[in-house]
């Protein structure tokens, strides 16, 4: 049974393993604070305040530059994140399938205390136009922090979550994919849900989602 990653039952074998996999690398997690270092495996990370690089940030380049420039320059930097991430881990992994490369998405994501992640049947993600990612976190650490702050909010707040999901699908199928959060709890909704698609076809996606779905 899966622990860090909730998916349709064709592809739990795939995302087990990844489980293992990834588990294995957090395994191996060292703190050398006399050195300033923290590895985990062999690579260096940093620690930082979910708050920190959130709200702080961006409340601050809101007064500088509004909510969707700002918005919109966080996702960005997420989705370059989240691409570099997975080129990473399909290096050190050796994953040559789309679906493996992706599987490692979540569980890193997991691990690494963006959000846990829940794939949804009605997913076909495909290496072409027909991509589609319907897909929850039902505790990522934007809208937790914001209810943390009572912050009153009337629009999806998880701009690094998409953002970072994004950028790891996109390296994963090579697709130039976007995801757009069209539920979040940090309004009110009962989770975070978000759908992936081509840039091309995100706007068409979401709209026959949200048809479908009224």
């Amino acid at each position: 049974m899966l622990k860090t990653v909730n998916v349709p039952p064709t592809f739990e074998a795939i995302f087990a393993h990844a489980e293992t996999t990834v588990g294995k690398f957090f395994s191996d997690i060292k703190f050398k604070p006399e050195k300033g270092i923290i590895t985990v495996d062999t690579d260096r990370y940093i620690l930082m305040r979910g708050e920190s690089i959130f709200l702080n940030l961006k409340e601050s380049m809101d007064e500088q530059f509004g909510d969707e420039v700002s918005s919109t320059f966080l996702y960005e930097l997420a989705k370059t994140i989240g691409k570099n991430d997975a080129i990473r881990f399909s290096e050190k992994m050796n994953l040559k399938d789309p679906i493996q490369k992706l599987s490692a998405g979540p569980v890193h994501f997991s691990h690494s205390g963006w959000g846990f992640v829940n794939i949804f049947e009605e997913s076909t993600p495909s290496p072409d136009e027909n991509y589609f990612l319907l897909y929850e976190h039902p505790n990522t650490f934007e809208s937790e922090l914001t209810l943390k702050k009572n912050k009153k909010v009337n629009k999806p707040v998880c701009v690094f979550s998409a953002g970072y999901s994004a950028g790891w699908c996109s390296y994963s199928f090579n697709l130039d994919l976007d995801a757009r959060e069209i539920k979040c709890i940090a309004k009110g909704d009962l989770a975070c849900r978000f759908i992936m698609a081509p840039v091309k076809t995100i706007d068409k996606r979401v709209e026959e989602y949200l048809n479908k779905n009224k």
